[in-house]
């Protein structure tokens, strides 16, 4: 695979109601055409509502855990895989974040690329091709999941369903559009009990599958703020989509 389309897959990769399937109800009615219709629409209300309420529980578990963690900087490896489970490639670098809304993402293997978000505007610079984007922040949200993490508002989070499995968080857009199709996390507490974002990875609309484990978190000190300043560096041509 050409270093062009590695290059290509690593930027757009960092740019359900879930059915019971053991429901059942117990009734004895005559076997009428509406009747059938009234009873299996009573049990899909029963299934969502169940459902939506399950969700519920799961979220404010999922905001819970959330807003222990401020802010946070980590060291972090990535492997990111195909739809047929193929691994296309891995990196490594370095990330920051501090709420609200502010990130910055390096990565420094196989080869550089930053993005930072100020609060405003989310800046993709690639020093290799001379090349930086920036993006309005909340039309930028959908594509780039990492934001979630930076947010505690709930009319953002009522975009999402949540299912918690075990430790894991699955987070799920309720817009079809989204370039992300679903992004799960995983925390952990360290020898003090404080909460730790181990690990945590998202599927895109093209079925691949990043996966990202990080070491060295700090949730004690808090980033640089010049971690999420951005200056176009001389020389840069800059595609501006806000």
């Amino acid at each position: 695979m050409s270093p062009t389309l590695l290059k290509k897959i690593r930027l757009a990769t960092l740019l359900s109601i879930p059915v019971l399937s053991h429901f059942s109800v117990h009734a004895e009615v005559s076997v009428t055409p509406a009747t059938k219709d009234t009873a299996i629409e009573s049990v899909a209300t029963q299934v969502l509502n169940t459902t939506d309420e399950r969700s519920a529980q799961d979220k404010a578990r999922l905001m819970a855990t959330l807003s222990e963690l401020t802010y946070f900087s980590a060291d972090f490896t990535q492997k990111i895989f195909s739809e047929s489970e193929e691994l296309l490639q891995q990196g490594a670098g370095t990330l920051a974040i501090s709420k609200p809304n502010l990130v910055n993402w390096q990565t420094t293997e196989p080869d550089e690329t930053i993005i930072v978000s100020d609060g405003e505007t989310l800046w993709f610079y690639d020093p290799f091709i001379e090349q930086a984007s920036a993006y309005s922040l909340a039309k930028a949200i959908d594509n780039t999941p990492i934001l979630l993490l930076t947010s505690d508002e709930k009319t953002l989070w009522d975009n999402y369903q949540v299912e918690q499995k075990n430790e894991q968080f699955v987070i799920t857009p309720l817009n079809q559009e989204s370039q992300i199709k679903s992004l799960s996390l995983r925390f952990s507490r360290n020898e003090s009990s404080t909460t730790q974002l181990s690990e945590f990875s998202f599927k895109d609309a093209t079925g691949q599958v990043s996966q990202i484990l990080l070491s060295n978190f700090n949730s004690t000190d808090a980033p640089n703020a010049q971690l999420f300043s951005f200056s176009l560096p001389q020389g840069v041509r800059l595609e501006d989509k806000r």
